[in-house]
Parts: structure tokens; sequence; C-alpha cells
């Protein structure tokens, strides 16, 4: 991305086009107009602000005077966020008026700033993905975000993308269409301004490969997220009661405060019951928090593959998302089935693709193109993402030698070891813990750990197929990759000292999507060299040594 001055002239403050003709003749070529923002944008701002912080002054002022009364540095607080406010809609008013965009033949530019001025270009050829999103506060003016990605890992600063924030939906949509759907376009001689929107008439349909049904929502509850969330609440709820206080019950008339103590002061003098009764509160409340955010970013989930070779994927409830993905770029898939959602049969479907960095805080990875649902429709929408007639995922593994079955026991065997000694250890410094409090940690460290490493063998495998090479691994999150066999760069063959004594190697493959490296752990050394080279024959012949 540049970052330096423009190769033409910016226009001043309140102008949308850039001088385009010289003194005393017309110009060889006009230029494209520069666009503003939608004026929208502020009025949205001062909404989304007025909730998020307005209600909580409102809220605050409302509690303090209930309990102590208005103190006078209570009062001021609502005023003082209402300059706030203000203030930033000031500078977001500001923003929009100094900030301009535009969509050449060969780049998309923009400059924005109001101190320091800054001026972004990205050359349409490297721009690999043009994502779309409506924040639920700008979704009842029309508005939309759009970014233009490079496809590099994007840090907090966004140097490898170009955000518009915001413009009209019909303005988003025209972007995206423009800048990835005719990919053929891009660096070409054709204006952006005359090719508009002429690829939606005459096109045929987009083919729909996948569409959310709602019960695959409860999948979420069978995820570790559930727990998390749970125990959150359950600390949340334990705080509040403390701040508050019996003493104070009085004082909120409308929660059901003193229950709540008298419920708590109950279970405390009777663990039997409370331990039950706090796993239980975990549980529920995780499972309707989990089911709620999954709620929140996939409802709507429509998967289809559009007229030019686009990939579309739209979801959200209240924050709108859609992300395109090019064919072309597509170098695989990879369905994951982590524990628990193996033991209901649930799996997901993400993309091994060239472009597809991932912004830091997302919640939900852009290469993700499902969310969990059944096995059978995940292997589903894997070949119809690929144009298979079957999931390339979906083949018989060769399973690893039980010298990687071994190996792994041996890891355990040596983490059960260790934390006996460290109980020991810790036991003998305290002089707290008896000899069978030892025993029990070793022999619940041997009851997790030894299927632990029996998990992981067995979820290890490897096959090549007619287009596709296929590596599975793991345990608590198994993951199955088919990546095609053109896409692999090169190859990594590594034996550490154990795995010498073993006759075992790990072999891995280099691409220039995805991850990066997929590889095949504990294979053994001539097993795994001959999978490297029906893989991509010829690449590591001149390495080999026929037998």
């Amino acid at each position: 991305m540049s970052t330096g001055a423009p190769a033409t002239p910016l226009p001043r403050h309140g102008r949308t086009d850039a001088p385009s003709a010289r003194v005393g003749g017309p110009a060889p070529c006009a230029e494209p107009a520069w666009r503003a923002l939608s004026p929208l944008t502020a009025w949205a701002g001062a909404v989304a602000l007025a909730v998020v912080l307005g209600l909580p002054a409102l809220i605050a002022t409302a509690v303090i005077a209930l309990l102590d009364g208005l103190p006078p540095w209570a009062a001021v607080i609502v005023p003082a966020t209402a300059l706030l406010v203000a203030g930033l809609v000031g500078i977001d008013l500001l923003r929009l008026r100094l900030t301009r965009y535009r969509v050449t033949g060969q780049r998309v530019e923009m400059y924005t700033g109001i101190l320091a001025r800054s001026y972004r270009s990205i050359p349409r050829e490297r721009i690999r993905s043009v994502d779309v999103n409506a924040p639920v506060w700008a979704r009842p003016f029309g508005l939309c975000g759009v970014v233009v990605g490079t496809g590099r890992n994007v840090d907090a600063t966004g140097a490898d993308e170009l955000r518009l924030d915001y413009v009209i939906a019909a303005e988003g949509e025209r972007l995206r269409r423009e800048l990835l759907v005719h990919a053929a376009g891009r660096g070409g001689s054709r204006s952006p301004e005359s090719t508009g929107d002429s690829g939606e008439h005459g096109a045929a349909a987009p083919a729909e490969l996948a569409r959310l049904t709602p019960v695959w929502l409860g999948y979420a509850a069978l995820t570790w997220y559930t727990v998390a969330l749970g125990a959150a609440a359950l600390g949340g709820v334990l705080g509040g009661l403390g701040w508050i206080g019996p003493e104070r019950a009085g004082s909120f008339p409308l929660l059901p405060v003193e229950a709540a103590h008298e419920i708590y002061a109950f279970l405390l003098a009777r663990l039997i019951l409370a331990i039950p009764a706090a796993l239980l509160f975990v549980l529920v409340t995780g499972a309707v928090a989990a089911v709620a955010l999954q709620l929140e970013a996939w409802w709507g989930y429509r998967l289809s593959r559009e007229p030019g070779g686009t990939l579309r994927l739209r979801r959200g409830l209240l924050n709108l998302a859609s992300l395109s993905l090019e064919e072309r770029r597509l170098r695989g898939v990879a369905v994951s089935e982590p524990l628990p959602l193996r033991w209901f049969g649930a799996a997901a479907v993400s993309a091994v693709a060239t472009g597809l960095a991932d912004r830091e805080g997302a919640a939900v990875a852009k290469s993700s193109l499902t969310p969990e649902m059944p096995r059978a429709e995940a292997l589903r929408v894997a070949g119809a993402v690929l144009a298979e007639a079957g999931s390339p995922t979906d083949v018989p593994l060769t399973a690893h030698p039980r010298a990687a079955l071994r190996r792994r026991l041996n890891r355990a065997a040596a983490a059960t070891g260790a934390l006996s000694v460290s109980a020991a250890v810790a036991g003998t410094l305290l002089d707290r813990l008896p000899l069978w409090g030892v025993a029990v940690v070793a022999l619940g460290s041997a009851a997790l750990l030894a299927p632990y490493a029996v998990g992981c063998y067995r979820g290890l495998g490897h096959a090549v197929g007619r287009r596709y090479l296929v590596v599975r691994t793991g345990m608590l999150a198994r993951t199955t990759v088919a990546l095609r066999r053109e896409a692999v760069i090169g190859w990594t063959v590594s034996r550490s000292p154990f795995q010498r004594r073993l006759g075992l190697a790990t072999v891995r493959a280099t691409t220039a999507a995805g991850d990066g490296v997929y590889c095949a752990p504990d294979v053994g050394l001539g097993e795994g060299l001959a999978f490297a080279d029906a893989a991509v024959p010829d690449l590591l012949t001149p390495f080999l040594e026929r037998a």
C-alpha cells in the first residue's frame, strides 16, 4: 500500500471532483471523481454515542441518587457526558468533510486526516478482499462500512487495508462488485465510472451452497465457551451480591437482592447442595450466552457462488457482515471437529486460500465458511466449495506407525511423573499434603493424559488423492485439511533425536495459502517421503534414493 503523496492533485475541502482539464484545452482523459463518505455517518455516530455513553451516565446518576442522594459531583455526570458526545460528533463531522476516496482503473485511493493529512492507495491487482459490514447502529441509516484488504496480516494500525466508514449500502455493494466480481478488470483500462452495476443485468443468479438451519445454533452450547461464559456469569453475580450487601438491599426494590442473599447463605451452609447448584448455574447461563453469541454472529448465514467465480458469505443478526472470496485464490478446505462437538457429530468448514489475513481481535475468522453444523452437511459444503462431487477430506487415511503412539504415551508418562513429583515436593514443603494425596494426583493425571495421548495418535492420518493431499491432526481440536497438490511449493522433512531413534519424521508441506505450512507429524521416514513424492512428483526426486 502506498502512503506517500498522491499522483494527482487532491480536491479542496468541500469539493468532490479533482481538476481534470488544463487551461486552454481538454484533458486527454478524464479522472474519476473523488467521492465523500455519507453525511448520515455523523447522525448514526451521534445515536450510538448517546446509547453507549449517555445511557450509562443516566443509570450511574440514578444509582448514586438512590444510594447516597445526589452529591454535587454526581450532578455533572450527565451534562459532562452530553458535552463529550457533542465534541466527538463534531470531530466526526470534520473527519467526514476532510475524507475523500475514488476508484480508478489502476488504484483505490483515499485521503483523510484532521491534524495530520494522510493518503492511502492500493493497486487493484493487489486487492485480495472487499468486506462489507453494517454495524447495528449504522443499519437504521442504511449505511455500511467497506474494508479493502491486500491479504497481509492487519495490525491495529490498519496499514495494509483501506477502510471507508461509512457509505450508503448501494455504494458499498457497487464497490464490492466492481473490485472483486470482475477479476479480469483489475489493472485494466476499464473506467470504474463506466462499469457501474452493469453486471447486475443479464447475469446468472448466484447458486446457493449453504443456508443456516436454526437448530445448528444449539451446537454452540456444546463448546468450551459454555464453561468460560458460565463461570464469568457466576463470578459477576457473586461479586455483585458482595458489593450490594444485605444492608443495601432496600435501595434496589426492583431487584430480588434479599432473596438472592438468602439463597446464597442457604447454599453456603450446605456445600453438598452448593456445588451442584453452582455447576448447574454455570452450564445453563453459559449455554444461553454461547447460543446468543452464535446467534448474533451467524444468523442469516448464506454461502453462495456468484457469477464470475466468487464465493460470497453473508451472516450476522445485529452486525451484518459480507465476505467475498475469489475461487482462483482457493487452495483447499479444512474441516475442524473439536471436542466435545465431535461426540455429537458436528464440524465446521474453513477455507485454505491466499489473501485471507485475519484482523486482530476478530470474533470470527475470515477463513470460516460455515458455523458448526452436522458433519455430513459440512462435508457436502466442503465439496461444493471446491466444485467437487464429494469432500476431498472424506477419504480413507493412512494410519501412522505404532511408534508414534509410543512417543505420545511416553510424553504422557513424563508429564504424569512431573506432576506427581511436584505434588510430593509441595506436600513436603507445606507439610499439608498426605501421601494418599500424591497418589490421587498421579492416578488422576494418568487417567487424563493416557486417553489424551491415544486420542492424539488416533487423530493422525494422511492420504494423496487425485487432486488433493490430505492430512489430519489434533485431538481436542481435530482438523482435516485437503490441499491442492499444485499449491505445494516446498517440503520440509525434520527429525528430532527421539524421532530418529524410532524411525519417524515430520513432513511439512509449504504453501502460500492458509497457515502456510501443513504437516504430517511422526510418520515413518520412508512412508513420509513416499507421501511427499506422490503428492508433488519430481519436487523431491533429486533428493531421494530408491530402494
